[in-house]
């Protein structure tokens, strides 16, 4: 029925204009006059008037609208619809993912308007809306293209199978609904969250074949020296040396390494509890950790080092050159597994930072720590911060006063009542107090 209604070809703004004018006439047509007197007569045209004045509104709004219908269905008959769908990179909201809409030929009608209704992953459908234009637009176009925030409850790639397109007159009146197929899809990037410093260190490369534009600072060996040369500089003198040996040299602080400024992040994704059919693992703590592990890319990068993301899964092939845009994607279509375990992906030899998550295996993560914690530093996702706590108060109002009203309300619900939640909270308490523990760790805390 509800999908019945999509196809409805008036709205409920008609409806209501139509009753009203009925009874409108209705009261009138019943209103006593004086017989054969100027007033009855002068109402009887005015009445006439405003008839068809509306009449011929209505006529204009309808007429409009059918031609861009008509226009519409020829052309997807004849040339076909060219229906794109593409993602801005946006760092600027946490509720609503913009999307870009392209749709070609198209022809709005008469100081009317155009909407749409997507159906993505073979059974949802959006809210009909309006795009946003942008603030340039030719006076007459049949090309449409505009930006819409999206309410979306996920951050991961949507496929779009089919989109409604809506052609109303200036009322909103008249609304009819042509469907075209398309195979589009697109994804819902994670934003960036403030979270703790991390004071993290690259790795040295195996290989140096590779040099970068900028020489990056590496901690080199006190114990190291040499002979003092003309351009040297004379505070680095070692005097004791000089006076036993009488021999100047320069003791070597650091070294200038060109090859040594990458860092490979690793951002695990392996649960070690079943979570199928649990929707707050795989709904509001997925995207808060991807959330948090874009937010921690973006901090490595902005310490002016070249991040390096390793995922744990196999990423989707895309048309993204861009490299940030594709960890960013690649963080987006990641999911929870039980595929590749902590010490099946991260490699120690390269490995500058891990990050885990409550649902990490706490030996694994153990076992990694004692024997690579001092080439590696640890960022620890607590995932239970992504949902508020809830207190007493809020089963009172759930039970007794008021309904939940958003889906975070029922997801707090719903987690408090989960047969695993209290494994992965004791999970959670013991992977914070191990890393806690250790000088290269990072506890990263929900912000606001």
């Amino acid at each position: 029925m509800k999908r019945f209604s999509f196809f409805i070809p008036f709205s409920w703004y008609f409806v209501l204009f139509a009753s009203a004018g009925w009874v409108g006439i209705v009261w009138l047509g019943k209103t006593e006059s004086i017989p054969d007197s100027a007033f009855a007569d002068i109402s009887a045209l005015l009445f006439k008037l405003v008839v068809y004045f509306v009449v011929m509104l209505l006529g204009l709004a309808f007429v409009s609208t059918c031609v861009s219908l008509l226009y519409f269905l020829w052309k997807k008959k004849k040339t076909g619809i060219d229906f794109r769908i593409t993602t801005p990179s946006s760092d600027e909201t946490k509720t609503k993912q913009p999307i870009d809409i392209h749709l070609h030929p198209v022809l709005k009608p008469f100081l009317g308007f155009i909407k749409m209704r997507i159906k993505y992953d073979k059974t949802h459908f959006s809210e009909k809306f309006y795009l946003i234009k942008p603030s340039v637009n030719k006076f007459f176009s049949t090309t449409l293209d505009g930006r819409y925030n999206w309410l979306l409850p996920e951050i991961k790639e949507y496929r779009v199978d089919k989109v409604i397109i809506y052609f109303e007159d200036f009322f909103q009146f008249f609304s009819f609904a042509v469907t075209i197929n398309t195979s589009s899809n697109f994804h819902t990037q994670p934003v960036t969250e403030p979270e703790k410093m991390m004071n993290v260190f690259p790795r040295k490369t195996e290989e140096t074949s590779t040099r970068i534009e900028e020489i990056k600072k590496v901690e080199g060996e006190h114990i190291n020296y040499k002979n003092f040369e003309s351009n040297d500089d004379v505070r680095r003198i070692v005097w004791k040396i000089y006076a036993k040996n009488k021999e100047l040299v320069v003791r070597i602080p650091e070294v200038l390494d060109p090859y040594a400024s990458h860092i490979y992040l690793y951002a695990s994704y392996f649960s070690a509890f079943p979570f199928a059919g649990n929707d707050v693992i795989e709904i509001p703590f997925l995207n808060y950790y991807k959330t948090l592990c874009w937010s921690v890319y973006k901090q490595l990068q902005g310490k002016g080092l070249e991040v390096r993301f390793v995922p744990d899964q196999t990423i989707p092939s895309t048309t993204i050159t861009n490299e940030q845009e594709q960890v960013k994607y690649g963080i987006s279509v990641s999911q929870w597994h039980r595929d590749k375990e902590l010490k099946e992906y991260v490699k120690p030899k390269d490995a500058s930072v891990v990050i885990v998550s409550s649902l990490s295996d706490i030996e694994q993560v153990k076992q990694l720590i004692e024997q690579h914690g001092n080439d590696i530093s640890f960022v620890f996702v607590p995932l239970t911060d992504g949902l508020n706590k809830q207190h007493i108060g809020d089963w009172l109002q759930w039970l007794f006063v008021q309904q939940e009203k958003d889906a975070i309300a029922k997801f707090k619900t719903s987690w408090s009542l989960s047969l695993i939640r209290l494994k992965v909270a004791k999970n959670e308490k013991q992977l914070k107090q191990l890393l806690e523990q250790y000088d290269k760790s990072t506890v990263l805390q929900k912000i606001g």
